[in-house]
């Protein structure tokens, strides 16, 4: 028999394993097979042949990461067709819980649904929680650099690893063994040279030939830098719809201004020391703020990677690992700003729990700027001179490892003990309230004028959150032959673990008083242990049937046990054709900000449909349209208020929560018709229940009033500002009569529960294929997801909502094409990403506002569509490897410069055609 060849393609592993399929299991009976190198697959514990696993698992490999362009990890997954690119990212997250890190999801199922490993092992969480709930780890803390490929599991994999790995797991897998002295660097920048840019550049060195010396020690350190930009610097690209549909005060220069305008009632007059160039077309006082919009946020970061292995004796490995990452955004908030003086401050009291209210400042009779007989309120943005309005976030990861390996007998060992950590802190400046408006009220602060830094550091403090975590982790395993069965040997697999973890996040002191405006607190402390004991077996059941069993037992400090099964067969119908399936249950243990949370999250649900109020805000944004340019200004504030309403909240932790559960099952075939083309098949559908979350705020808010809903909400009187607007409204409409129905949400009230369920379900498609000839080498792939269904879970009628799959944010398809042709030295490389339309609607909870007939009705777009195009974008790359040890690579990211699809609901979104160049060298 024909020896077999090795895989040279990895960009999947059902096209390894079809690559195999005929060598390995036509020898598998061979006296050959046992000389073969056995390898761990992610998704089993058992060594190996092949890739053949009855799980689906995609494999990129480090030449492929080159090529797609990217210089991130984050970047290469937003390339994975399971993944959901929506998820949270570093570059425009400044208001999120966890500023400054980026995650990772699987089937859209949250990034605490997808597991993410390096070399098999879990590294730290993030040093903040998403949502101050969700812990995820943080992508960007890995070096791309020392990356050899990803191995992604696209089902459930809670019987192997544990806590949640319900929608999949991520591997990734470093350099295993490097010798000599090796770097890259690279550039990159929009065709614009104001926006884009990114550099990255690295270095690594190792000494030691494992065979042949014993050992091997290497070390990898990269810097990764990206440079901001601003609104300016972007404006020219939107289009006009922009504006007039979507935001109709984009680009216009703000009346929360410095050196301001003061409210005599309903009349805004301009600080007398606003220059005319300032002044609207009404005599108001504006700042043009697109200039110190950041519109992509600065990022730097230094990744560093280091493993070691010595052979201690002839079956005795000693092997270890360290990285330790350090990575800051730089964050820059809109200086702080005094808008609507006649409505309050508001933020949410976490100790308290209530919402503390303070009235803006008014200038008193007497004061210097005051020029009536009356007090008058004050419109303002504070942009004194040495005030930094910098928020940048920083985080710190490390982890350290060491174990050792072995065989005895027929069996190998292998034990690792380690330590995983993690802090962050997000800055940022609020007024303290009552300095603040002391200060403006007594004339202390100059309007206008000059300030002392002293006086600013009294007025503005820190409101930090402050974030750590650690785990300390010991394990073991074993896996070898149990026994032999009929058609071939028993496999097994056993291991046990323990993990202690702890988790830290707090605000500030004052944040924590409530003494800062619009500051809420959040504080959570607590430590806990898990353990587990897992075991694996796989056999033939008859020649060419194999089947696979897992089932793992879960205990952690507060819960009771959980058992997780998982079972799989592969079918080898003939050498071309193998059929496989896999069944299993999942879990995710509450985690210590869901349970232990001493103060439960408080701050605002941003952009929040109010469907009593938004009726109304609509109206009275139309007609102040038509007014001067005040009331254009006043438009979109007074929209916002009923449409994109902004409402204080707290979720409260609660140590009674269940672990969240899933059902997932695959089903699909590899076919292999040559020896270069490969085609995988799978379906997949996970069910996940018993979720932990707060009520949706639209979901209650559709409800107000009815049973259980009634202690959830609170609103305020119809303020003062509320009647400006409807009073001007109908001023210049009369007989419109306009009139609020409500008074604007001051709070929410809400706690995790154990509550609602999602399902999902679809099919993966992957293609490769390759020919070979006098003109070089040719690889053609192809990768697609099609979504069936993405349902949630209604739970007061108790049945599933209606399948929102090719509704905003679930497009049908996601799909990326591939080529890539070498031809001597040079490798030409083109990559097509598509996702096909959606509407605008989420659900069918605003089918009546953003489905394509009402969005048509209300908008009367004209030409413009009312849904959400689908999309394709082109990445072209060029390698050149004509000089020793040096290779020259090049790229084009979306090279024909296509557009983002019109969005009448989320507006313009700029995507610049980009040049990338860069080397990578080794000695």
């Amino acid at each position: 028999m024909k020896p077999c060849p090795t895989p040279r393609r990895h960009a999947l592993a059902a096209a390894a394993l079809a690559l195999s399929a005929q060598c390995a299991f036509a020898q598998s009976d061979s006296a050959d097979a046992s000389k073969l190198e056995r390898v761990v697959v992610t998704g089993s514990s058992i060594k190996r042949l092949a890739a053949e696993t009855a799980s689906p698992v995609q494999i990129v490999s480090r030449q492929e990461i080159k090529q797609t362009g990217a210089n991130t990890v984050r970047q290469v997954l937003d390339t994975i067709t399971a993944t959901t690119t929506g998820e949270l990212r570093d570059d425009g997250a400044a208001a999120s819980f966890a500023s400054g890190a980026s995650g990772v999801s699987m089937r859209g199922l949250g990034k605490g649904a997808t597991l993410v490993l390096v070399n098999g092992r879990r590294v730290a969480n993030f040093g903040l929680a998403d949502g101050a709930k969700e812990t995820f780890v943080n992508i960007d803390a890995i070096p791309a650099d020392a990356i050899d490929r990803l191995e992604i599991l696209k089902d459930g994999a809670s019987a192997l690893y544990g806590s949640d790995a319900m929608a999949g797991v991520i591997n990734i897998i470093t350099r295993s063994e490097f010798r000599g002295i090796g770097g890259q660097a690279s550039y990159q920048s929009g065709i614009d040279p104001n926006i884009g840019k990114q550099t990255t550049a690295s270095i690594v060195a190792g000494i030691g030939d494992l065979a042949k010396d014993r050992f091997n020690v290497f070390a990898n350190v990269e810097y990764y830098k990206r440079e901001r930009y601003f609104l300016t610097d972007v404006m020219g690209y939107y289009p006009e719809w922009h504006k007039r549909i979507v935001s109709p005060a984009f680009g216009d220069p703000s009346l929360v201004s410095y050196p301001g305008n003061f409210f005599n009632g309903s009349t805004r007059v301009a600080n007398p020391a606003c220059p005319s160039t300032q002044r609207n077309s009404a005599g108001a006082c504006t700042t043009d703020i697109n200039g110190i919009n950041q519109f992509s946020d600065g990022a730097e970061r230094l990744n560093s990677f280091m493993m070691a292995r010595v052979m201690l004796g002839e079956n005795l490995e000693f092997f270890g690992d360290a990285s330790y990452s350090k990575t800051r955004v730089d964050y820059l908030a809109i200086p702080f700003g005094i808008n609507a003086p006649a409505t309050p401050f508001r933020w949410f009291d976490g100790n308290a729990k209530v919402v503390r209210q303070v009235n803006k400042p008014m200038l008193p009779v007497g004061h210097p700027l005051n020029t009536f007989t009356r007090p008058i309120g004050l419109e303002y943005r504070f942009m004194d001179p040495g005030l930094s309005w910098e928020a940048p976030a920083e985080a710190t990861q490390y982890r350290v490892l060491a174990g050792l390996k072995g065989t005895f007998g027929e069996w190998d060992w292998e034990v690792s003990a380690g330590r995983v950590g993690s802090d962050a802190v997000k800055e940022s400046l609020a007024p303290h309230a009552a300095t603040f408006i002391k200060a403006i009220e007594s004339n202390e602060y100059k309007i206008g004028g000059q300030n002392s830094p002293e006086l600013l550091q009294r007025m503005f403090h820190s409101a930090a959150i402050n974030g750590d975590n650690y785990q300390n982790h010991i394990d073991a395993k074993m896996t070898g032959e149990l026994m032999r069965l009929p058609a071939g040997p028993l496999q097994a697999a056993f291991g046990i673990e323990h993990r202690a973890e702890h988790v830290y996040i707090k605000s500030v002191d004052e944040v924590m008083r409530a003494e800062l405006i619009g500051r809420g607190a959040l504080w959570v402390e607590g430590k806990r242990d898990l353990d587990a004991a897992y075991a694996e077996f796989e056999g033939p059941l008859v020649k060419n049937l194999t089947a696979n069993a897992a089932v793992r037992f879960d205990k952690a400090t507060g819960f009771d046990g959980r058992f997780s099964p998982k079972a799989g067969l592969r079918w080898v119908v003939s050498p071309q054709l193998l059929v496989r399936g896999t069944a299993s249950g999942g879990f995710r243990a509450p985690n210590i900000p869901e349970t232990l949370g001493k103060i439960g999250v408080t701050g605002f649900f941003n952009s929040t449909y109010d469907p009593k109020r938004c009726d109304t805000a609509t109206q009275i944004r139309d007609i102040l349209r038509t007014g001067d340019a005040n009331d254009r200004a006043e438009a979109t504030a007074a929209y916002n208020s009923g449409c994109l309403a902004s409402v204080p909240a707290m979720i409260s932790a609660n140590k009674n929560l269940e672990p969240e559960l899933s059902r997932s099952y695959t089903l699909g075939f590899v076919f292999e018709p040559t020896a270069d083309t490969s085609l995988a098949f799978d379906y997949f559908k996970i069910e996940r229940r018993n979720e932990i979350s707060s009520r949706d705020p639209s979901y209650v808010l559709d409800r107000e009033g009815k049973a259980g809903y009634e202690n959830l909400i609170a609103r305020a009187p119809i303020s003062a500002q509320d009647k400006i607007w409807s009073d001007r409204a109908n001023a210049l409409k009369p007989g419109s009569n306009i009139a609020w129905g409500a008074g604007s949400l001051i709070t929410l009230l809400l706690q995790y529960e154990n509550f609602g369920k999602t399902e999902t379900s679809g099919i993966d498609f992957d293609i490769s294929t390759r020919f070979t000839g006098d003109l070089g080498t040719l690889r053609l792939g192809l990768s697609t997801t099609y979504a069936l269904s993405y349902r949630a879970w209604d739970i007061d009628e108790g049945k599933y909502r209606p399948n929102t799959v090719g509704l905003r944010g679930v497009p049908r398809i996601k799909s990326v094409v591939s080529g890539a042709w070498t031809t001597g030295p040079w490798t030409y490389g083109v990559r097509f990403n598509y996702t096909s339309s959606t509407q605008l609607n989420f659900d069918e909870t605003d089918v009546g506002t953003w489905a394509p007939s009402a969005c048509e009705t209300r908008l009367k777009p004209g030409d413009l569509p009312c849904y959400l195009g689908s999309d394709i974008t082109t990445q072209l790359s060029l390698a050149y490897t004509g000089f020793k040890g040096l290779t020259l690579r090049a790229s084009m990211g979306n090279a024909f410069g296509e557009e983002r699809p019109v969005d009448l609901r989320g507006g313009y979104g700029v995507r610049p055609r980009t040049v990338k160049i860069g080397f990578e060298y080794k000695y």
